[in-house]
């Protein structure tokens, strides 16, 4: 029988928390890493090591208490011996994650970034460029977070959410076939994509989470978040303007040489096994199962505004102006999101300026990711 590889997980919120227990339920070796100063995040589980992974609904795997190998602050303990190192991470935690694991990497790793965002993982290889020792460590990243779900309790997380089918893409994207025949032996149903610009665009966050926060606003600071995020806060208008979204994205993945599934097709290809159904964007997300506990956000200084917009949205109009593609509802969300949070996003955004790409022009942007430097 193939041996397992061995997991490092780098983060200690909800994602990371459920991959931990996931993986380790599935009988891999895994080690859960969080940032020193952050040792809150894990302190139910810094002692007994152990997570209670419970299962709501329909995902498909199996719940258990998983008594992880590892549970540290220490990044050379969490990386030594690992085969693949999974970040689940939101996008603003990638670059310190990277900057403090960077000097601890062994040749022959796989580092993927669950989801890499637009550019995460180009930020990555960068950041490997400038603070590695030139180590040989495989850099990839999926389109989105595998699971949905939360944690209950400092040691208790739920599931109810488990997205087959992702697309995960190596940078530079010549070497994508190679790092899948490894990560398949963790996600079998893992699929090959063009390249990052491609996970990238498909990351459905996106495309959904920041329309849902604008349009409901005013529901969301008088309540605090007391009401279902997508159940009752995605109506039919606010469907309408995901959709305008996706239209957007649509059209830049045909101007970058790739078509792009549209985020119901998308949805549908994850959540499909799980009963999620319908021809609209409105009836799929307000009637989607793994959706039924899912309450919306206490605040607008949230990561479905801090993340998807710096990290998706101005990326995309980025993108738009080096296309020549108009993106004026994802300009328009953008806009009003840094007015509402009183935040300037593009300023902060992992963009094509921020990563060095301004003025690539379209062709040397898609060599680039194709083949690398």
């Amino acid at each position: 029988m193939v041996e397992k590889p061995s997991i490092a997980v780098l983060g200690g919120g909800n994602g990371a928390f459920i991959t931990a227990a996931d993986l380790k339920l599935r009988g891999h070796r895994v080690t859960l890493l969080e940032l020193p100063g952050m040792e809150k995040n894990i302190e139910g589980i810094l002692e007994d090591k152990r997570i209670e992974l419970q299962i709501v609904g329909n995902p498909g795997i199996q719940g258990g208490l998983a008594h992880l190998d590892g549970v540290t602050t220490d990044p050379k303990e969490a990386l030594a011996g690992a085969e693949v190192v999974l970040m689940v991470l939101p996008a603003f935690a990638q670059k310190p994650f990277a900057e403090a694991c960077v000097p601890y990497l062994e040749d022959g790793q796989i580092v993927v970034l669950t989801p890499g965002n637009f550019g995460g993982a180009i930020e990555f290889s960068n950041i490997l460029s400038r603070r590695g020792n030139g180590q040989k460590v495989a850099i990839a990243e999926m389109e989105c977070m595998i699971y949905s779900g939360f944690k209950s309790s400092p040691c208790v997380a739920w599931v109810s959410g488990y997205k087959k089918g992702l697309r995960v893409a190596a940078y530079p994207g010549k070497d994508t076939e190679k790092v899948l025949q490894k990560l398949r032996m963790v996600y079998p149903e893992l699929r090959p994509a063009k390249s990052v610009l491609e996970t990238g665009l498909r990351n459905l966050n996106t495309v959904v989470h920041a329309p849902i926060m604008i349009h409901n606003a005013g529901w969301i600071e008088r309540t605090k978040g007391n009401f279902l995020f997508y159940w009752d806060g995605c109506t039919p208008g606010v469907a309408h303007s995901a959709e305008a979204v996706d239209r957007e994205r649509l059209a830049l993945g045909q101007s970058l040489g790739f078509e792009l599934t549209p985020a119901i097709q998308v949805a549908l290809e994850w959540y499909g096994h799980e009963g999620a159904k319908g021809n609209s964007m409105y009836e799929l997300l307000s009637t989607n199962p793994v959706y039924v506990k899912d309450t919306a956000p206490p605040t607008l200084h949230h990561r479905f505004l801090l993340e998807d917009v710096p990290y998706g949205m101005v990326p995309m109009e980025s993108l738009g102006k080096v296309a020549g593609v108009p993106t004026p509802v994802t300009s328009a969300i953008v806009t009003l999101a840094s007015e509402l949070t009183q935040r300037d996003f593009r300023s902060q955004a992992r963009d094509l300026k921020y990563l060095g790409l301004e003025g690539i022009g379209l062709q040397a942007l898609k060599r680039l990711v194709d083949h690398g430097a």
